[in-house]
């Protein structure tokens, strides 16, 4: 994954600052880039054992950091005030609701599977926080990555994607699924990242030879996003609870936290009408979004991007209409991309509580669409607006290792 002018400063500023705080030698500091994400199609679905679909983009999380000789993790960063040390071989406290906390959680689910003897210490800054680009994961990825070279290990990309899951899920308290560090560790520029949650496989789909190029727009409604306390999990509980109804009128046993992808479409299309309206709700967009990434994904490789493009937008739709979530802010949004020359599709970005609109647009529009996009919300949500923005961005490829020898 080449690096773009701004990231390579961003490299060379977070390198000096680590200088400065360790005196380490140039030769003794690595970095991590972890790109951000986005989901066209396969949204809400990752944490019900669905299929997802992604791409990431030239913003990203990264961190410059060096080895220390005892366990301690330090971590100072460009976008927070303040310093965090971790003690790695002791048991993590209670989460503060800062930023701290994704450094903890890292920790804590690392050193619960590998004892952790050497410590880290780094900088970290990145893009678009709050946007909805899955930023906290990609800063998870980070911390995982670098405290593992730290100690000499080599963690399989899979069991990175898990660590972070469980680091969301059980310190952070989102109940998040796999979607967001699957696209981040697996990601292939110029490919559509296809992923099983239920087994992780992956498939990087190449867009038929010939295929427009495409720029992704990322409109940021200037609300900044917080999955935990917001609805995020009480719609993650709503699609369990549907899925042990259909598993009980279909005659098969649930378990403590069954799936709509065991249940399946052929009990959803039997036994829909006895689910409550809101589960109902949750369940179509499930089993809508099944059929999308199975469409999408081949018009992708066909190289339709006005196909795939309106499926996007059919996703955008179902969040909005059977998912139930996204503000005034991100409605409007959504329906301002949608509706503009040379946008292909759009749909909200993360979870839809706050956070940012993505498209997927020609090229030769993209300066067009942002300034038709941000006239139209400034007149919609001028307060919000005094804090939004419009970025043109272009895709990338997976998380890697940058600068020192690699």
């Amino acid at each position: 994954m080449t690096m773009n002018v701004k990231q390579n400063e961003r490299l060379r500023a977070l390198t000096a600052r680590l200088v400065l705080a360790t005196g380490a030698r140039s030769d003794e500091v690595f970095g991590v880039n972890a790109p951000l994400r986005v989901c066209p199609v396969g949204a809400h679905v990752d944490h019900q054992g669905g299929v997802v679909t992604g791409l990431t983009i030239d913003r990203s999380v990264m961190m410059a950091a060096t080895p220390l000789p005892e366990p301690i993790f330090r971590i100072e960063s460009l976008d927070f005030q303040g310093a965090v040390t971790v003690e790695l071989t002791a048991a993590q406290p209670a989460p503060t609701g800062e930023w701290g906390d994704y450094a903890r959680a890292a920790a804590g689910v690392l050193s619960a599977r590998r004892r952790l003897d050497q410590g880290l210490y780094a900088v970290i800054g990145g893009d678009l926080a709050g946007a909805g680009l899955s930023s906290s994961a990609a800063v998870l990825i980070c911390y995982v990555l670098g405290l593992a070279r730290a100690n000499r290990f080599d963690l399989p990309r899979r069991d990175v994607a898990a660590l972070v899951q469980q680091a969301e899920n059980s310190y952070i308290g989102v109940a998040s699924g796999l979607l967001d560090q699957s696209i981040i560790l697996f990601a292939d520029k110029g490919h559509l990242t296809r992923v099983t949650v239920s087994d992780l496989s992956v498939e990087r789909v190449s867009a038929h030879e010939g295929a427009p190029e495409i720029t992704v727009v990322v409109a940021f409604s200037g609300i900044t996003r917080a999955l935990a306390g917001s609805g995020f999990n009480t719609r993650v509980e709503e699609c369990h609870e549907a899925a042990r109804i259909l598993l009980d009128r279909g005659g098969r046993t649930a378990g403590r936290r069954p799936l709509l992808s065991e249940a399946g479409p052929e009990l959803f299309d039997r036994f829909a009408a006895e689910l409550p309206e809101n589960l109902r709700r949750r369940a179509a967009h499930f089993f809508g979004e099944r059929r999308r990434v199975i469409d999408g994904v081949e018009a992708w490789r066909g190289g339709d991007l006005t196909r795939f493009g309106e499926l996007m937008s059919a996703s955008g739709e179902s969040s909005i209409r059977n998912y139930e979530c996204g503000t005034p802010e991100l409605v409007t949004l959504f329906e301002l991309l949608r509706d503009t020359p040379g946008v292909y599709g759009a749909r909200f970005s993360g979870a839809g509580f706050g956070g940012s609109c993505v498209a997927l647009a020609d090229p030769a529009a993209g300066e067009e669409i942002a300034n038709a996009v941000s006239r139209g919300y400034a007149a919609a949500h001028p307060d919000a607006a005094a804090n939004a923005n419009c970025h043109l961005c272009t895709p990338a490829g997976a998380a890697r290792f940058v600068g020192g020898d690699d």
